[in-house]
C-alpha cells in the first residue's frame, strides 16, 4: 500500500511536469514570428515537433489520470477500513452476554464487530477472485494497470494484490480465532461429553449441569446467533463447534428424556409409574420426545438462520458438511435407543401369548386371560396408531431443516437422504408393532372358541365385540389417517381394515348358526365400512352376511309360522288337507275324510277367530334391522292369510261338501288387514 501511495504521488507529479511543458510550448509558438518562407517552413517544422512532442505529452497525461483513478477506485474498494481494523484487533467481547447492558454499546459493539468480520470476509473474497481472472478489460483492453505501461508497473496490481489479502487474512483469522474460543468458552464446549449424563434425580448434581440448563438462554441470545452464522466462513471452526454443541445438546436431551421417565421432570410425575398402561405408558413417551424434537429442531434452525438477511447463509455457501438436519439427528439421536427399547419391549409384552407363560395349548386360556385378550389387542392397534402418528409429526419437523435443493431431490425421487435415527426408529417399531399386531390377531382368532365358552357367549359374538373395539381405537387415533414417507406398504397393509375384515369374517362366519349371529357380524361389518373399509371386500362379505342372514331369516318364518298355525288350531286342518290331497280320488269329499268334519272344522275356525286381536305372531326383537323386522313379521302373517284362503276355498268348493258354511264370518282380504295390522 505504501508502493501503491509513493507511485501516485510521483504520477501526480509527473501530470504537473507536464502541464508545466505544455504551458511552455504555447508560450513559445506565441513568440514565434515568420519574416520570409525559408523561415517560415523551418518555424513550421518546429511547430509540427512542438504539437507532435504535445500529443505525446497530453496522452501520457490521459493514461496517467486513467491510471491513478483505477487504483484510487481499487483502494476504496478493497481496503480495510481504520474503525473495521481496529474493531478485528482490540474487541474483548466484554460485557457482551450481560442481560443489563441488552440494546447497549456492549451489544452494538459486538454487531460492529461481526460485521466488520462480514465486510473484510467479503473484500478477502472479492480480492482474490479479481486477480484469479484475467486482468484485461474486454471493452477497453485495459484494467487497473495499464497494458502501454512498463513491464515492472504492471505487474503493480497483482503484487499489492496479494500484500492485501495476506494482511486481511492474517486481522480476518485472528479475529475468527478470538470468536471461536469466545463462543467455547460461553457454550462451555471444552467439558461436552456425554459422561456427564445425569439420569437421576438424586444423584449429586454435577457443575456442567448448571451450563447445560443455561444453554438454552445462551444460544437464543442475537450476538451467540449471528457469531454462529458467521463463524461458518471458516468451516474448521464451524463444524468442530457445531459439533461439540450436539454433542452437548445430546448430552441434555438423553438426561432429560431419562429423568422424566425414572423421577420425573419440570414437575411432571415419572412417565414409567404408567408401565401398567401401556397405551398412556407409549403416549407419554412419544409426548416428551416430540416436544423435545420440537424444540430442538428450532435451535438447531437458529445454527444456519441469518435472522438479519432472513436467509439460510450456510446452505447457500455450501462450505461445511454439516447441515441443520445433521445436527438435529446428531441431537436426538441419544434418544433413539432407549427409546425404541422400551417401545419393544411394550410391544413384545402385548403380544406374548397367554400360553407362553403358562405352557399350555391354545384352548387352555384361563378366564383372567380370556378376559384380556381383547384388551391386548386394542392395545396394539392403539399403540400403531400412535407410532404412525408420531413418525409422521418428527418427519414433518426434519423435512422444515432441510434445504430447497433437498427438497426437490426428493420429488425427483432422490434417496440418498439421510434419516433420523429417531425417525428410523419409529419406523422400525411400526413395522414390529403392525407384525405383532397382525399375529396376535390370527393367534386371537384361532382362540374364540375357547373365548366364546368361558364368556358363555357364541364366537361370533365375541367376534363382533372385538372388531367393534378396534374401529373404536382406529377412529379415535389420528395416526391411521395419515400416510408418511418411509413406511413400508407392507406395514400399512397389516393395520389396513382389509386385513381386519378378511381375517375375522372368513373362519366366523361358518360357525353362525342362529340368525343373531349373522346380525352380530353384520354389525362389525358396517362398523368397518363407516371407518374407511371399500372396495371389493366390502362387498364380498356383505354379500356373504346377507345371504347366510337371508337363509336363517327365511328358516326361522318358516318355524315361527307352524307354531302360529298350532296355536290357533289352524294345524291340524292344514295337515289334513295335505293327507287329503296324498289320496285324493275323483268324487271324494272333504267332510269324509278323517280331521275335516264339519264339527271339527268349525270348532278350528272358531279358535282361530277368537285371537285374530291379538295375534301371536312373533315381534322378532332378535333382529335389529327394523326393514328385516317388519319382513318377518308380514312373512308369518302372509303364511297364515295363505293357509286360511287354501281353507276357506275348500269349504267354500263343492269338493268340500259342508251343508253349512255360516261360521265363516271373515273372507280372505279381511283376515290378511286383521294380522297385518
Amino acid at each position: 500500500m505504501q508502493r501503491l501511495v509513493g507511485i501516485v504521488k510521483e504520477m501526480r507529479s509527473g501530470i504537473k511536469n507536464v502541464v508545466a511543458i505544455a504551458e511552455g510550448v504555447k508560450d513559445s509558438v506565441r513568440e514565434v514570428v515568420p519574416h520570409d518562407n525559408n523561415q517560415s517552413t523551418d518555424h513550421f517544422e518546429e511547430e509540427k515537433k512542438l504539437a507532435e512532442l504535445l500529443a505525446n505529452a497530453f496522452q501520457e497525461r490521459n493514461e496517467a489520470r486513467i491510471r491513478n483513478e483505477s487504483i484510487k477506485e481499487f483502494m476504496d474498494k478493497f481496503d480495510l477500513s481504520d474503525s473495521d481494523s481496529s474493531i478485528l484487533e482490540n474487541y474483548n467481547f466484554e460485557n457482551i452476554l450481560d442481560p443489563s447492558n441488552e440494546g447497549g454499546q456492549s451489544i452494538k459493539n459486538g454487531l460492529a464487530f461481526l460485521d466488520a468480520l462480514k465486510r473484510v470476509s467479503k473484500t478477502r473474497r472479492e480480492l482474490s477472485s479479481s486477480f484469479d481472472s484475467p486482468m484485461t478489460n474486454p471493452d477497453h483492453g485495459e484494467g487497473i494497470v495499464s497494458s502501454t505501461s512498463s513491464a515492472a508497473t504492471a505487474k503493480l496490481g497483482p503484487a499489492s494484490a496479494m500484500r492485501m489479502v495476506e494482511n486481511l487474512a492474517s486481522k480476518q483469522d485472528l479475529a475468527f480465532e478470538r470468536l471461536y474460543h469466545f463462543l467455547h468458552s460461553q457454550l462451555d464446549l471444552s467439558h461436552a461429553s456425554v459422561a456427564h449424563v445425569r439420569t437421576s434425580s438424586s444423584a449429586e448434581p454435577q457443575p456442567i449441569m448448571k451450563t447445560q440448563d443455561g444453554m438454552d438462554d445462551t444460544l437464543l441470545h442475537p450476538f451467540i446467533k449471528q457469531s454462529i452464522v458467521v463463524l461458518h466462513q471458516v468451516p474448521a471452526y464451524y463444524e468442530h463447534t457445531l459439533e461439540l454443541i450436539a454433542t452437548s445438546r445430546r448430552a441434555e436431551v438423553t438426561r432429560k428424556f431419562l429423568l422424566a421417565l425414572t423421577s420425573g421432570y419440570e414437575g411432571m410425575s415419572p412417565i414409567e409409574m404408567k408401565a401398567h398402561d401401556p397405551v398412556n405408558y407409549v403416549g407419554d413417551m412419544l409426548a416428551f420426545v416430540f416436544r423435545t424434537m420440537s424444540v430442538e429442531s428450532e435451535l438447531a434452525k437458529g445454527l444456519f438462520i441469518d435472522e438479519e438477511n432472513g436467509t439460510n447463509e450456510v446452505s447457500e455457501q455450501d462450505n461445511t458438511g454439516m447441515t441443520a438436519s445433521a445436527v438435529l439427528n446428531d441431537i436426538i439421536s441419544g434418544v433413539a435407543r432407549p427409546l425404541r427399547s422400551r417401545l419393544s419391549q411394550v410391544i413384545s409384552s402385548l403380544a406374548r401369548r397367554p400360553d407362553d407363560d403358562i405352557g399350555d395349548n391354545v384352548g387352555g386360556l384361563h378366564d383372567e386371560e380370556a378376559g384380556t385378550a381383547r384388551t391386548r389387542l386394542a392395545s396394539l392397534y392403539s399403540i400403531c396408531g400412535l407410532l404412525l402418528f408420531y413418525h409422521s409429526a418428527m418427519e414433518k419437523a426434519v423435512k422444515k431443516l432441510e434445504p430447497t435443493s433437498s427438497a426437490e431431490n426428493m420429488l425427483e425421487g432422490a434417496t440418498d437422504r439421510p434419516t433420523n435415527q429417531l425417525v428410523q426408529s419409529l419406523i422400525d417399531c411400526i413395522s414390529e408393532g403392525a407384525n405383532a399386531y397382525a399375529a396376535s390377531l390370527k393367534v386371537y382368532v384361532a382362540t374364540l372358541e375357547s373365548l366364546a365358552l368361558t364368556s358363555n357367549t357364541s364366537q361370533a359374538s365375541v367376534a363382533s365385540e372385538t372388531v367393534l373395539r378396534l374401529c373404536q381405537v382406529r377412529s379415535a387415533s389420528p395416526g391411521y389417517g395419515i400416510d408418511s414417507d418411509g413406511i413400508l406398504e407392507e406395514t400399512y397393509n397389516l393395520l389396513a381394515l382389509e386385513l381386519l375384515c378378511n381375517t375375522v369374517m372368513e373362519p366366523v362366519l361358518p360357525s353362525c348358526l342362529e340368525l343373531e349371529d349373522a346380525v352380530a357380524m353384520k354389525i362389525a361389518l358396517n362398523a368397518m365400512k363407516k371407518i374407511g373399509l371399500e372396495g371389493n371386500c366390502a362387498s364380498k362379505w356383505d354379500a356373504i352376511i346377507s345371504e347366510k342372514e337371508q337363509i336363517m331369516i327365511d328358516a326361522e318364518i318358516a318355524s315361527d309360522t307352524k307354531n302360529v298355525l298350532e296355536d290357533c288350531g289352524l294345524a291340524q286342518i292344514q295337515n289334513a288337507m295335505e293327507r287329503m290331497e296324498a289320496v285324493y280320488v275323483e268324487g271324494m269329499t272333504a267332510t269324509s275324510h278323517p280331521g275335516l268334519s264339519e264339527d271339527s272344522t268349525q270348532k278350528a275356525i272358531t279358535a282361530f277367530y277368537a285371537i285374530l286381536y291379538d295375534p301371536p305372531i312373533p315381534s322378532y326383537g332378535n333382529i335389529k334391522d327394523p326393514v328385516l323386522r317388519k319382513y318377518a313379521r308380514n312373512k308369518v302373517a302372509g303364511n297364515i292369510t295363505a293357509v286360511y284362503t287354501k281353507i276357506h276355498e275348500l269349504i267354500k268348493s263343492e269338493k268340500g261338501g259342508y251343508d253349512n258354511d255360516s261360521f265363516l264370518t271373515y273372507d280372505p282380504s279381511q283376515i290378511d288387514s286383521m294380522l297385518s295390522s
